[in-house]
Formats: C-alpha cells, structure tokens, sequence
C-alpha cells in the first residue's frame, strides 16, 4: 500500500512539474484489455488444471526538457484477475520509473528510481524460469550512470546500482545487490565498435545469512550495416568461494523491407530469489512478417536452463501471434503460445495458451 501511495506522489510530482516545462512537455498513454485460457498455469506434471484471466494493464507516461536536462515518469498497473485463484492469483502490481539526464558535448550523467510488483510465475526467479509457487515479485532499484567521451573514437562510462526484492509468500529469500562497473568503448570505424568492461556485484539476504561478491569482466564487439546489426561478447566471472564461470553473449537483427529476424543466445550469472547468485542459459529467436501496412504475422521462441540445483530444469517457449492496427491509436493481437517444462527428474509438464488483446494508445508526439 505504501509503494502504490509513493507511486500516487510521483505522478502528482510529474504533472505539476510539467507545468514549468511549457512547450516542452510529452505525454503518451496507454490501455491494454487482455483475455487468455491457460490449459495448465502451474505446468504441473501431476494435476494440470485449466484457467481464464482477465488482464486490465493502463499506464501513462510523462516527459519533458529543461535546458540539457530530460526528465521522464511514468505509471503502469497490471490488474489481473483468474476464474481459479488455487492455480492462478488475482493480482494487482503497480510500477513507477522517474529518470533524469543530463548531456552536453563531453559529459552524460543520469539517475533512475524504479519500483515494479510482478508475479513470480511470470517472471521465474529473478529470470531463472518456472516456480512452484505463486507469489509476487517487489523490486525497488536506485541507478546512477555517466559516460565521458575521452576522445573523438574512446568513450569511458561507469554506472552503480542498489536493488532491494522481497517477496509476498513462498520459500523465497529477500535480498538486496550493491553492484558497480566500468566501461570502456572504442569505436573501430563508422560501422564497427569493440568495449572492454568490469564490474562487481554484491548480494545481501535480508534474512542475515552469508553474502556473496561476484566480480565479472568482459570483451564484446559490435558491427552495423545497412540491415544488419550484430554484436558479440565473452567474459568470465567468479563468485565467492573460489567459483569461476563463464560467460558469453552473441545478438543478431535482421531488418528487411517486410521482414526482421531475431536471434540471441547468452550465458549469464544473476542475482535470485532462490538464494545466492545462479547461472543461466538462454536462447531465444522472432520472426516477423509485414502482411500490409496495418497487419503483422510473427513466430517467437525461447528456451531457458538455468544450474540451481532446486530449480534445475529447461524450459521452452513457441508462439505465433497476429496483430492488426484497426486505426492510429487502436491495434487487436491475436496469439497461441506452447509451454513446456522438463527437470529436476520429474516428467515433462505442458501448457497451451490462447489469447486476445486490445490496446489503445495516445499521445502528444
């Protein structure tokens, strides 16, 4: 309740500020009406078991300049209500952003507050896929960046970050991260770019156990041509205890005419609710085809692994989608999506999804 009072301060904050920005200020705002049937949300070998969700998702955002600052707000709830609450919550979970920026020709600094609810079965665990239990999500995050540019080809940057997450109910622990970086970029030529890059992150359980550092670095690089924008990266990290891991990231877009293609794999380590940090695997691909101006066809995949030992397991993701602009501010999407689990020794679960969405947009651009 005190989260969704803070969020309520900071939109009366961002339109009354929004006074002084004249000219200035940019609105937009949207409204999404969902309506799904989930065959098995809890993708449960044992009881499978059907639900309908109605998902009311409204959100507003607010921008505008003062001088060679940018400020920018926003505000999003997602209210979604199930026909069977053992299998899926009724939910409500607000979020809020606040960003400041400040560029010139040398310097750029900034500083970003966000606090999010999202439910757990969404989310896994911090990214690391399915979760037993149904529970929520709450992340308050405070960021600060600058980037300066050294030369007319080497830009340096460092960022810092504290991230507090708790959870509603569940075995998970709540925790916070202290983390940090620096980064160093060089640009190659006019299409290609390489950076080099170092960070630490700390992990705190709120319950007062034992806390975890991890140190990472890592060599990436980065081309962009006319339809292609490719880029690459290999690090190495180690976690307290002497645990060494690798680490590695490779991305690709296609952008034709009609059509754009999608393909990333990576290997990350992160902080999770299910204690410590955790490694994991993820590759995902989309494909998208124009069928005219107002109307898109596309296909979406995704499997994810993850190494923790309570939640071992590999899940995979396959769905197709059909969207339609009815007019400039109207769009309806149409999708079915395919849902397997398998790990941890017990037999592979499924789920099939099928929805249908409405969204209206506005704005002052």
């Amino acid at each position: 309740m005190r989260d969704t009072i803070n969020a309520a301060l900071l939109a009366g904050l961002m339109f009354n500020s929004g006074q002084g920005w004249a000219g200035s200020l940019q609105h937009t705002g949207s409204l999404r009406v969902l309506t799904e049937f989930d065959t098995n949300p809890a993708l449960s070998s044992t009881y499978p078991g059907s639900v309908r969700r109605a998902i009311f998702e409204p959100s507003y955002t607010l921008m505008g300049r003062i001088g060679e600052s940018e400020l920018k707000g926003g505000l999003a709830l997602q209210i979604a209500r199930s026909s069977n609450e053992s299998l899926s919550q009724n939910l409500d979970s607000p979020s809020a952003f606040f960003d400041w920026s400040h560029q010139n020709e040398v310097n750029e600094f900034g500083i970003s507050t966000r606090y999010a609810e999202i439910a757990t079965r969404d989310a896994g665990v911090d990214g690391t896929g399915q979760v037993p239990v149904d529970s929520t999500r709450a992340s308050r995050t405070l960021s600060g960046r600058w980037s300066r540019s050294l030369s007319q080809r080497t830009i340096l940057a460092a960022d810092g970050a504290y991230e507090g997450v708790s959870y509603s109910s569940g075995s998970f622990t709540d925790y916070s991260t202290r983390s940090g970086g620096l980064k160093v970029s060089y640009a190659l030529s006019e299409t290609g770019t390489s950076f080099f890059s170092l960070s630490g992150n700390k992990y705190v359980p709120a319950d007062g156990g034992t806390t975890s550092n991890l140190v990472s670095a890592g060599l990436g690089f980065g081309w962009k041509i006319e339809y292609l924008d490719l880029n690459m990266q290999l690090g190495h990290s180690r976690r307290s205890g002497g645990n060494s891991d690798m680490q590695g990231a490779i991305a690709m877009l296609y952008t034709g005419k009609r059509t754009q293609l999608g393909l990333n794999a990576d290997r990350s380590v992160t902080s999770s609710g299910v204690g410590d940090f955790v490694i994991v695997d993820q590759l995902r691909g989309s494909w998208s085809y124009a069928l005219s101006e107002r109307s898109n066809f596309g296909v979406d995949m995704q499997g994810l692994k993850n190494h923790f030992v309570t939640i071992n397991g590999i899940r995979t993701t396959t769905g197709v989608w059909l969207q339609h602009e009815l007019s400039p501010s109207w769009q309806v999407r149409t999708y079915c999506q395919h849902n397997i689990l398998k790990g941890g020794g017990a037999s592979s679960a499924s789920s099939n999804i099928v929805g249908l969405f409405f969204t209206y947009t506005f704005s002052n651009f």
